[in-house]
This record gives structure tokens, C-alpha cells and sequence, in this order.
């Protein structure tokens, strides 16, 4: 039984780690609870898709023109809100999942 738990406590850890690296695609922009208001412009016209580190799919996915803005603000009342051009979505940073990332698709 001490041998599963230590198997357990190792494959969380290693899935922790990689994370991001599980979804497919480039990342582009990156949000960690208490970061701040991170964002940036689209490289290229291309289809932009929304994960945490909890999801193995998207949460949302948009196609953005180049120099579109992408990213992360955290408002006024410590809610945080996914911007990608004019769409927007409300994201839960107390959650367990607390790092989310805009990645470009491919």
C-alpha cells in the first residue's frame, strides 16, 4: 500500500511538471495567481486556444488576426479575465488550477 501512495505522489509530480506541455501548440502567453496583468499581441492569424494546467482540452479557443491583443488582466476586485482580441473570459484562479496559458494552434 506505501508503494502506491509513493507511485501516486510521483506521477502527480511529474504531470505537474510538464504541464503545458501536454496541449498541443506553441505558448504564447502565461498566467500564474498573483502575476498581474500579462499581455501581448498575436504573432499571426491563427486559431489561439485557452487551457489550464488541469485541461488536456481547451477551455475556449478563438482565431485572432496578427497583432490582435492575448492575455491576462486581473481586475480591480481580484478576479482575472482571458482576453484574446475582443473576446473575453472569466477564469478561477482559487481553484486548483491556478496557471492557465494562451497557446497558438497549429
Amino acid at each position: 500500500m506505501r508503494n502506491s501512495w509513493c507511485y501516486a505522489a510521483v506521477l502527480a509530480v511529474g504531470m505537474f511538471i510538464v504541464g503545458c506541455g501536454m496541449q498541443p501548440g506553441t505558448t504564447l502567453v502565461k498566467y500564474s495567481k498573483g502575476s498581474g496583468t500579462t499581455t501581448t499581441t498575436a504573432p499571426h492569424d491563427a486559431m489561439y486556444a485557452l487551457y489550464s494546467t488541469d485541461d488536456a482540452t481547451p477551455i475556449v479557443k478563438y482565431p485572432l488576426k496578427a497583432g490582435d491583443k492575448i492575455g491576462f488582466t486581473e481586475n480591480a476586485d481580484g478576479t482575472v479575465t482571458a482576453v484574446a482580441g475582443t473576446n473575453q473570459k472569466d477564469i478561477q484562479t482559487s481553484m486548483l488550477a491556478h496557471t492557465y496559458y494562451w497557446k497558438e494552434q497549429k
